[in-house]
């Protein structure tokens, strides 16, 4: 394979190209130091093989285990599981967005990036004329049905009104006439 052709598919002499990011670096360390307390721990807090010690005499019983280097072993050995476990999460989503980035598609050719600013600024215009024209429209719209339903308000009192007077019955006691009577 030449080296054109190798450039072109991006891969490297051995196949492998690591990214190293600054998560993974930091990952590492702690999953080193982790590492380590498992090893002190194990060497400091694990009981040996000895035996325990003879009852006491007056035949009571001998005191419980130590438990605590027990607790102290589990809990150092699940910080040893997770950290070496972020190490592969954030080994595995470098990877993956090396790869991302190694296949992300360029602007297309003769495409600048003045001309796509450009072309962007023009679609942002002419959606700003499009919003204007659409309120406009819904603010003639708005006033048209404002009008038309206070007229019909307007001759519903009417006509109510004029029922009311040709009935002979005298108006309800809500309705209060416009001149007052002497």
């Amino acid at each position: 394979m030449t080296e054109r052709a190798r450039a072109e598919h991006h891969s490297s002499l051995g196949g492998w190209h690591l990214h190293i990011s600054k998560l993974l670096v930091v990952a590492i360390i702690v999953a080193t130091a982790a590492t380590g307390a498992l090893i002190v721990t194990v060497l400091t807090q694990m009981p040996s093989g000895q035996t325990p010690p003879p009852p006491p005499p007056g035949g009571l019983p001998p005191p419980p285990p130590n438990l605590r280097p027990l607790a102290v072993f589990s809990i150092v050995t699940g910080f040893f599981v997770l950290s070496w476990l972020a190490v592969l999460v954030v080994f595995a989503r470098d990877q993956v967005l090396g790869l991302l980035r190694q296949q992300a598609a360029p602007t297309p050719p003769g495409v600048s990036g003045d001309d796509l600013a450009a072309a962007l600024g023009d679609l942002r215009t002419e959606i700003a004329g499009d919003r204007e024209r659409d309120l406009q429209t819904l603010a003639e719209r708005m006033a048209e049905v404002t009008s038309e339903y206070g007229e019909r308000r307007e001759t519903d009192g009417y006509l109510s009104g004029m029922r009311a007077a040709t009935s002979g019955e005298p108006p309800s006691e809500n309705v209060r006439s416009l001149r007052p009577k002497r």
